[in-house]
């Protein structure tokens, strides 16, 4: 979303307060949620669609892209609930390159898991496709 003005920047204030407010009641009631960066329809398929801008995890173990885990569990359990694909895009914040796959399919090639405070799984640059820009 671009805000080209001030007036732009307090629509969007105003939407996040009421997104908030669902979201805790979602919380106190016990309603599993999560929130979707996007949805596409894709080759006539429906898709959620997780979206990061992020500079490259660079190795050991090698150069990759990745996400935290539980964001992972949650698209892939959702998947498997509605037939909903699940598809990472990666914008990566040095180069510009739009990298993008099936989080099904890159869970089931080689993957890292860091360690810290954050942790993610990051999977090798090859394993995922570049979109034409």
């Amino acid at each position: 979303m671009q805000i080209e003005k001030e007036s732009d920047l307090h629509k969007y204030i105003e939407g996040l307060k009421g997104e908030k407010i669902i979201r805790d009641y979602f919380i106190k009631n016990n309603i599993p949620f999560f929130q979707v960066d996007l949805m596409a329809k894709i080759d006539n398929q429906w898709n959620v669609i997780e979206v990061k801008r992020q500079e490259v995890f660079t190795p050991p173990p090698f150069l990759g892209h990745g996400l935290p885990e539980w964001q992972i569990k949650a698209r892939l359990k959702f998947q498997a609930e509605t037939d909903i694909y699940a598809i990472l895009y990666i914008v990566d914040k040095i180069t510009g390159v739009i990298y993008f796959q099936y989080m099904d399919l890159l869970l089931k090639g080689k993957q890292f898991q860091t360690k810290g405070m954050n942790p993610r799984i990051i999977f090798p640059l090859e394993n995922f496709e570049i979109l034409e820009q």
